[in-house]
């Protein structure tokens, strides 16, 4: 198989049927579990790791998560704060102010040659902070693909749009540098880095 899904976690994901989902690997991260067990799993944020440790353990995926918060079952993750992408994630990984960007790096070790994003949404709403802010979560979630995805007074991450897709670039220019690509295939994505076509 040389095809595969990233996931991520948006609105326009809720639109997605599981049984498309199934025909490809599939690569999701953080809550995914609320709607999809993908065949590989990511957490790392650490924020996020703790929130759900027991739901984490007991997914049926291949399964990485930060070094800060080990968890049984999974593959710990060293960060590393060089930009570049990592070809060998068990070395270490470039969060890269998303963990889609985590996702990518994995989907490119594990081989896949060309990967459909679907749920990047890359738009947020209804917070206030500033980029990478830690913040406490108030009122339903307009950015994720549930709204109780966060819940009243959840810690959040505030996104980093811009450094997002700086490392966006970095990921596309190691794919297409060997012969790979990537397709967004989110409907009304704001991401507009990588080629764009619909499911």
């Amino acid at each position: 198989m040389t095809e595969c899904y990233v996931l991520g976690n948006g609105p326009s994901l809720a639109k997605i049927d599981n049984l498309i989902l199934d025909s490809l690997p599939t690569f999701g991260s953080n809550k995914i579990f609320l709607k999809y067990v993908p065949t590989y799993y990511c957490c790392i944020n650490p924020t996020e790791a703790r929130k759900y440790p027991l739901e984490i353990e007991v997914m049926e995926s291949t399964k990485f998560v930060t070094n800060k918060v080990p968890i049984k079952g999974c593959t710990p993750l060293k960060s590393t704060n060089t930009v570049q992408f990592s070809t060998n994630p068990y070395w270490a990984v470039q969060e890269g102010y998303s963990v889609t960007f985590v996702l990518l790096q994995l989907a490119f070790f594990f081989g896949f040659r060309t990967v459909y994003l679907l749920g990047v949404d890359h738009h947020y709403e209804d917070y206030k902070g500033k980029p990478n802010q830690l913040i406490k979560w108030s009122g339903k979630d307009p950015n994720h693909f549930a709204e109780d995805y966060l819940n009243e007074n959840d810690e959040w991450n505030c996104p980093d749009l811009k450094k997002s897709e700086f490392y966006y670039r970095i990921a596309k220019q190691v794919f297409e540098g060997s012969g790979r690509k990537i397709i967004n295939l989110t409907e009304g994505s704001e991401l507009d880095v990588f080629e764009r076509r619909s499911l």
